[in-house]
């Protein structure tokens, strides 16, 4: 039965008794710390640090001691966080995100807020400490070189399309992108809930299973669609266990069709051939999207930043907390102009409103649909093999001269990226560990991914196939 229409005055007292209700408090397990300080001089020369700081945790634990670099769009509580923007923008969280508390509980130390590449001038554009002339990668990069170059033992670094998995190639560490829900991303600055991954950055594949053990497992507030329980066996596993026994697939579409460098084939032949050396079965395989994943990739997060910038940072349709404080400030910045919409700022919402009024949004869900058929043909050749192998990334690092235009080369991105968005779309674990020299003589990365939920395998085989000469 339709009643009476309701006015608009009487329906806004739902929303007065909201706020009548007031804030569900979270406690801050660890509150002694203080806001930190700017690096000074000469003490952050590749520029990996936006922050020192000094955030104790428990006295005891399984990492009593660690010094943890933060990648700074993670909230830790008291500590300005910048998320790659101009210092000006920055919030200052009330509450530690999920990771960070998993962290402390566990005896680490947070010690610095790692920077975010490409970033404000403020803070410098992070460099490759293997040589300050190129590049040290993508977003998480700060994170890579504080590890590299002993400012922190592990950091943890944010990965939606190859952010902790390319810096940690070309600069030569461990980087894991976890399956999808597997670490909670509560207390992110989130791009997309889909496309959200945190991960661990460490020197050797053990540490990176250690921390990832720490990290993993349900939060409450998180707002990832897929929970998992937390983990309650080793990720390594037993050590020397071996990878005779495991078939794995080289993903054909991951080499020539990307362009991969001529030094890049070889450093991954070379890895090739080690793990046959170790006794796995290494046979090619198809996965006929794979090469346009990142064409996919680039339009499924037009619609997904988009979404979350009209919800002031939040996301639509998920059940996670909100940070209220942090949506108020959001908010106000972009209504005053100040917040643009992240990375790409002037190309993705003209191409998103284009999009919309011209094909009436269609090609977003076409890149959805893609999406899916690309998960099903991964996971139609993890049936059939244990673990796929690829490159981690097609090039080495490029030249920081080069990076200097203003031009922006959508093919440059597309290559770049093409080897790490797959597992972004799919979910599925993929980690990253050193292959030695490539181009220039810098380091490469070998990308090895595995079933869902299924890090215990990939960190096995990268546990085998780590070895000094590669480092």
């Amino acid at each position: 039965m339709i009643g009476k229409p309701v006015g608009l005055a009487e329906f806004l007292r739902v929303f007065d008794r909201v706020e009548e209700l007031g804030q569900p408090a979270v406690e801050l397990r660890y509150p002694r710390r203080g806001p930190g300080r700017r690096p000074r001089g000469a003490e952050d020369p590749y520029h990996a640090i936006t922050r020192w700081c000094e955030v104790l945790g428990a006295a005891e634990g399984p990492l009593a001691g660690l010094r943890v670099g933060v990648k700074d769009n993670i909230a830790v509580a008291g500590v300005p966080m910048t998320e790659g923007l101009a210092p000006a923008l920055s919030t200052v969280p009330s509450g530690d995100a999920a990771v960070v508390e998993r962290l402390l509980d566990a005896g680490a130390r947070i010690t610095a807020k790692t920077s975010i590449s490409p970033s404000d001038p403020a803070f410098g554009i992070p460099r490759n400490p293997h040589d300050p002339r190129f590049s040290a990668g993508a977003s998480s990069a700060g994170s890579a070189v504080a590890v590299v170059t002993g400012l922190v033992d592990a950091a943890i670094g944010v990965d939606q399309g190859g952010s902790v998995r390319n810096p940690a190639a070309y600069c030569g560490i461990v980087g894991m992108k976890p399956t999808h829900g597997l670490v909670p991303t509560y207390g992110l600055a989130y791009w997309d809930h889909t496309l959200d991954h945190i991960g661990p950055m460490t020197t050797t594949v053990a540490a990176n299973a250690a921390l990832l053990e720490v990290l993993a497992g349900a939060d409450w507030r998180d707002p990832h669609c897929t929970w998992t329980a937390p983990v309650r066996a080793r990720y390594t596993g037993t050590p020397g266990e071996g990878i005779a026994d495991l078939r794995i697939g080289v993903v054909e579409e991951a080499l020539d069709p990307v362009g991969c460098t001529a030094g890049t084939l070889e450093a991954f032949e070379r890895a090739c051939e080690r793990l046959r050396d170790l006794g796995a079965k290494v046979e090619p395989v198809s996965i006929p999207l794979w090469s346009d994943s990142a064409v996919i990739w680039f339009a499924v997060l037009t619609s997904g930043l988009m979404a979350m910038a009209g919800s002031n940072g939040q996301g639509y349709g998920h059940l996670g907390r909100i940070d209220v404080d942090r949506l108020a400030t959001v908010a106000g910045q972009y209504r005053r102009g100040e917040r643009e919409v992240p990375w790409l700022a002037s190309i993705l919402p003209a191409a998103y409103e284009y999009i919309q009024e011209t094909r009436l949004g269609v090609p977003f869900g076409k890149a959805q649909n893609l999406r899916l058929e690309l998960r099903r043909q991964v996971e139609h050749r993890l049936d059939e093999v244990d673990l796929l192998i690829t490159p981690t990334t097609p090039t080495g690092p490029e030249l920081l001269d080069e990076l200097g235009s203003d031009e922006f080369v959508l093919a440059d991105y597309v290559r770049a990226m093409t080897n790490t968005t797959p597992a972004n779309l799919t979910g599925h674990p993929a980690l990253t560990v050193p292959s030695g020299p490539g181009d220039n003589e810098l380091p490469t990365g070998l990308q090895i991914i595995g079933r869902m939920f299924d890090e215990r395998t990939v960190y096995r085989a990268g546990l085998s196939f780590e070895d000094p000469q590669f480092s």
